[in-house]
């Protein structure tokens, strides 16, 4: 037998397994697609001049390398689905005289032909959509997009080189697995599952601990600092979690349904049952992978997009006034006064109070300020802002009133219900915590808890700046050689928020700072921050962000659907053999129609309301990472995830009409089930 014939033999073989190869080669196709448009993104010499362009380009790579290993995991997937289905077809071709070296010729020319024509097709897509790509960035960015047309021969080598190996592996794997089997066990393969399943209740209290642990460290977890890092602690229990029990605790649970004899021994219950026990031990892998990948697509989709649809509002909250002049002096605010005067601006909603923050420490009932700084479970880093009641008064438009130990608080980040403050030896009473309080953009910036504190006056405001700064008595202020801990804020919006008019702000402040630096005489504290200046850094981070969630919850979800296709055919082609055996002993069509819809039904809808779980008891720990973005609102978050979950669930009942279609026709026997 010459190389012809194998080379024929290959091709008539993709041919007429286009069913099967089909989905295959567009998973292929859609994979290299995405790596090399990410890929050419993260090297696109149009994102390096942006501003933030660094921190966008490490967004993209870190996608590209999500991407890169998904793709590796999800082909090697898909390909075992093939190699499930062809192995009765190769025990056959060995049988009739074909040796286990020709047929890993067979094979090894089946994968060159699909793994070349899907990486040239990927290609081609890629580099025909990789504009198309570009444009979304520089949409979501609010830039116009530069002229021309990209194409990276670096990216185009890498992603060449990546799935040429990925391809390689896959056929090593085919090829091992046709070694190690006989003849028979090739022919039989296709039925190698049907044993009936032990139940493995360790395994299962063991997917229930790891599921458990997972969502008690997302519901507990209250210190965001924390949060950031257990929340990839509690995903990866999550996702062993998910495994273990669909493999063994689905199991587990049908034997159970079994054993209730009042239950099982009904037509409707007997069949269904008896049915998901024995597909679920070659299914469980695959119901799991759905599980995981919905999940991946409902927090990234509606994190990121919270994160998208909030920009505006977390801006607000890091720059509170168009213009924001903190940890300033006498001499900058007046400096900053007049340029903008020069300049024809007339401040509206001006702010300026004295105030001063220090690092704490939050323990039980109070704030301390004198331990080492390490993180642990009891307590935790905390920022703190004092400020006295009557610049609380006079910036809030409010008419507090405080005892000389009274104190009004405000806490973000973190819960306190105590009565008491602690802070600096002495104890407050705390009066109310209140809203609104000063807005002070500096600290909603920091990972750490904030604590606002407002006392009864500025004497007692002076007695907490000198304890921080370790002197034994309060001196007055004008014997105090320069001040220790204290600070002045001055903010400010500028006519209808015109950007264009806070940016002509800036610029008058920057040149009249440059001229007051050079005048020895003038000491100049803090610095300057224009809202409209800073937009662009929020924008290159959120617009990233976004454009990667939405990336990669495109790629997921064909990656479900994918998996989804793959399993209706598999279990229809299983199931079809069960079922005619049903209608012979008795069973009615109607009744095997039912039947075959009930499973379907239970198994189809089962990961997404998993995911859904899943997603419910994430939702307070990405609610506190989200904070660290700024974004304060629980109830704006809640709405994301419903609404991602509403349009996704929507999408998978779809793809559940269509695929099911497909299951029944492969299940049905003399027309229609």
């Amino acid at each position: 037998m010459n190389g012809r014939f194998f080379s024929r033999l290959a091709r008539q073989n993709l041919r007429k397994n286009a069913g099967s190869y089909g989905p295959f080669l567009l998973a292929c196709v859609i994979t290299v697609t995405m790596f090399y448009i990410i890929m050419s993104l993260s090297v696109n010499p149009g994102l390096r001049s942006l501003t933030g362009a660094a921190t966008i380009q490490v967004v993209i790579r870190y996608g590209s390398v999500v991407v890169g290993l998904f793709a590796v995991i999800f082909l090697f997937y898909t390909n075992s689905f093939l190699i499930k289905r062809r192995k009765r077809e190769f025990g056959l071709y060995n049988v009739l005289g074909l040796e286990k070296k020709h047929l890993v010729k067979v094979i090894g020319l089946e994968t060159l032909y699909s793994g070349a024509l899907g990486l040239v097709l990927g290609l081609l897509f890629g580099v025909a959509l990789d504009k198309v790509m570009f444009l979304v960035v520089m949409k979501l960015l609010g830039i116009a997009p530069p002229m021309g047309f990209f194409v990276s021969p670096a990216a185009v080598g890498v992603t060449a080189a990546l799935f040429a190996a990925i391809f390689l592996l896959i056929l090593l794997s085919s090829i091992r697995q046709v070694y190690v089997a006989r003849p028979v066990e090739l022919l039989q393969a296709e039925h190698a599952g049907e044993r009936e399943p032990k139940a493995k209740w360790f395994i299962a209290l063991l997917g229930l601990v790891c599921l458990g642990a997972g969502y008690y460290i997302a519901v507990t977890t209250t210190n965001v600092i924390q949060a950031m890092f257990l929340f990839f602690v509690a995903v990866v229990l999550v996702i062993i979690g998910t495994y273990l029990l669909f493999t063994a605790g689905s199991v587990a649970l049908l034997k159970a349904l079994r054993a209730n004899k009042r239950y099982y021994y009904k037509a409707r219950h007997f069949t269904a049952v008896s049915g998901m026990m024995y597909r679920m031990k070659q299914n469980a892998v695959g119901l799991a992978n759905i599980c995981i990948l919905c999940t991946m697509v409902l927090v990234m989709i509606s994190g990121t997009g919270c994160l998208m649809l909030g920009m505006e509002s977390a801006l607000a909250e890091r720059y509170p006034y168009d213009v924001n002049i903190p940890q300033s002096n006498g001499a900058t605010i007046e400096m900053v006064k007049n340029a903008v005067a020069d300049a024809g601006i007339v401040p509206e909603n001006e702010t300026e109070y004295d105030y001063l923050t220090s690092a704490a420490y939050s323990v039980p009932g109070g704030l301390e300020t004198t331990r080492d700084y390490t993180l642990d479970t009891e307590s935790a880093l905390a920022d703190v802002m004092v400020i006295c009641l009557e610049d609380y008064n006079r910036c809030t438009g409010q008419s507090m009133t405080l005892g000389p130990d009274e104190i009004l608080l405000k806490v973000e980040r973190v819960d306190y219900e105590e009565d008491t403050l602690e802070l600096l030896g002495k104890t407050y009473t705390v009066k109310e915590q209140v809203e609104p309080m000063v807005r002070y953009g500096n600290m909603t910036a920091n990972l750490t808890s904030t604590w606002y504190i407002v006392v009864a006056d500025r004497g007692e405001l002076e007695r907490v700046d000198a304890a921080l700064a370790g002197e034994e008595s309060v001196k007055p202020s004008e014997q105090r050689q320069g001040r220790y801990y204290m600070s002045r804020f001055y903010g400010f919006d500028v006519p209808g928020h015109d950007e264009e008019t806070a940016l002509n702000a800036r610029l008058a402040i920057r040149a009249a700072w440059s001229r007051a630096s050079e005048d020895e005489t003038v000491y100049l504290e803090g610095t300057y921050e224009i809202r409209a200046w800073e937009r662009q850094d929020f924008v290159s981070l959120y617009g990233s962000l976004f454009f990667l969630g939405l990336f990669l919850g495109l790629l997921f979800t064909m990656a479900a659907v994918l998996i989804i296709y793959y399993k209706q055919m598999s279990e229809g082609r299983d199931d079809r053999e069960r079922f005619q055996i049903m209608q012979k002993v008795g069973m009615s069509r109607q009744e095997v129609k039912r039947t075959i819809h009930a499973q379907v039904l239970i198994v189809f809808f089962l990961p997404l309301l998993t995911a859904g779980v899943h997603t419910g008891f994430a939702f307070p720990i990405i609610n506190r990472v989200l904070t660290l973005f700024n974004l304060m609102g629980r109830d704006f978050y809640l709405k994301c995830v419903v609404g991602t979950f509403a349009v996704f669930a929507a999408l998978y009942a779809l793809v559940y009409a269509l695929t099911a279609r497909t299951y029944y026709k492969l299940v049905s026997w003399e027309g229609n089930v």
